[in-house]
């Protein structure tokens, strides 16, 4: 298809303006209230004693970074009276660069020299010879508060795995950068079984890393070093100056607004379009060769989606989707995360792109579908191709998310 122009009206150019504005990231407003602490900045600080003289076994990724801006491993290795005996590393490996999906081997840590144990893939936990001669596991992780991003499910694991050989667990919790207001989303389907969909939560779930071992974990045998100073409604201004340091969790979340983004364009991995992989903006950028971006992005902005606003964009992807080819669609660019919701945004994204073309979009195949493992249920795909509205596919969720809330209610810490 060839570019056609879109008739703005006075609205759509002050959404313009405002989403401008949010892409600059301007700096947010000081704070009150009590500094920002995770879970590992307060042992740094003063719990130390809960490791003192422990031999240890540490899951974690580079993304878990203290707030001077030091590898979590390092800091922890240089505690006095400390033994780090292992490193155990989720999806993408430990340094965070592995591609999605990617096999990634045992290997050795350059600055500490401990052995890193891969567990994504065949050794989804710690196995029983790797934790023998461990007095504590320690996980600190910085998630992204959605259901079908790996790194909780392979906590949950890892502690399960720790628990049943006697070892105890300390989580150091960190911020859902998603925050931890809003639910969206049903939950995972209970016939699913892959990385994606292990666990029984809502798509965008609204816990800690902490609050999820306290609602899912073993119980007994797993304690958690809170977050001082953490608010359920920050959302990704914890990472604002002055706030947490910012380390991609994944080598295709590389900002804030990339995190935001996600929770919408994960869906988009379901199908034939890019999601931005390959470019400077992965998950910020969707498209395709034979899409129209500017149509595109005047039919997604009419849907008066909140707090969301879709530009015209060309990209050319370097590999993945579309490698080397000029691809055509938007970059989607949260003006309002309080607004914004995730879930309703990604089927709206998803039901437009097959609106414009239903010959040449698909939905990936599989048994079942990957989109299916992703929004984690079935019918959220089917309700697209009969074209039902995002507002009833979004109401079909609403049963599920009053079960979840109710769930998880004496989960929360803050």
């Amino acid at each position: 298809m060839g570019w056609r122009p879109v008739n703005f009206t006075r609205r759509d150019l002050c959404a313009g303006a405002l989403a401008l504005a949010a892409s600059a990231r301007l700096p947010a407003a000081p704070r009150t209230g009590p500094r920002l602490r995770t879970g590992l900045d307060r042992i740094l600080t003063s719990d130390a004693a809960r490791l003192a003289g422990k031999r240890i076994g540490l899951l974690t990724h580079d993304a878990a970074i203290a707030a001077n801006g030091q590898r979590g491993v390092d800091a922890i290795a240089a505690l006095p009276g400390v033994k780090l005996a292992a490193l155990f590393a989720p999806e993408h490996g430990l340094g965070g660069k592995a591609a999605a999906g990617e096999h990634v081997g045992d290997a050795i840590d350059g600055p500490t020299g401990l052995p890193i144990f891969s567990l994504y893939g065949a050794r989804p936990a710690p196995e029983p010879a790797q934790l023998a001669g461990l007095d504590l596991l320690v996980i600190d992780l910085q998630d992204v508060g959605l259901r079908c991003y790996t790194y909780a499910g392979t906590a949950i694991a890892a502690m399960q795995a720790a628990v049943a050989a006697k070892v105890p667990v300390l989580i150091l919790d960190r911020p859902n950068p998603l925050g931890g207001v809003v639910i969206e989303g049903p939950n995972a389907d209970p016939g699913f079984n892959s990385a994606v969909t292990r666990l029984p939560v809502s798509y965008r779930h609204g816990l800690t890393l902490g609050e999820l071992a306290r609602l899912l974990g073993p119980g007994q045998g797993v304690e958690v070093s809170k977050l001082d100073g953490w608010k359920r409604d920050m959302g990704t201004s914890v990472f604002a100056p002055g706030g947490l340091h910012f380390t991609p969790p994944s080598p295709n979340l590389r900002s804030p607004a990339a995190i935001l983004a996600y929770a919408a364009t994960v869906l988009v991995e379901g199908t034939n379009v890019s999601e931005g992989r390959g470019t400077d903006q992965p998950f910020e950028l969707v498209g395709a060769p034979w899409i129209d971006g500017a149509a595109l992005a005047g039919d997604l902005n009419q849907l008066n989606l909140p707090g969301v606003w879709f530009s015209q964009a060309q990209f050319k992807p370097s590999s993945s989707k579309h490698a080397g080819q000029l691809c055509q669609g938007v970059r989607l660019m949260v003006t309002d995360e309080s607004l914004f919701r995730g879930f309703e945004t990604g089927v709206a994204l998803v039901a437009s792109l097959r609106r414009a073309d239903p010959v040449q979009f698909t939905f990936l195949s599989g048994k079942p579908p990957f989109f299916d493992l992703l929004a984690g249920r079935s019918w959220v795909r089917e309700g697209i191709e009969t074209t039902r509205t995002r507002q009833s596919i979004v109401a079909d969720c609403q049963p599920d998310i009053d079960r979840f809330n109710q769930f998880r209610a004496a989960a929360r810490f803050y």
